[in-house]
């Protein structure tokens, strides 16, 4: 699960906001930022709960 939620932070990386904002229609774009921002709280979980 940490591997697929490292990729798709990894691949939020590597497209240009700029090219994302242009192909995706707003409702998708929220979707994903929302997919993302969920994918990266998530790890932050994982890595708090290691810490402790």
């Amino acid at each position: 699960m940490m591997q697929e939620l490292m990729q798709m932070v990894e691949r939020a990386d590597e497209e240009p906001r700029e090219r994302q904002i242009r192909r995706l229609g707003a409702r998708q774009l929220r979707a994903r930022q929302r997919e993302e921002r969920r994918a990266e709280q998530a790890i932050m979980e994982i890595a708090w709960s290691r810490l402790c």
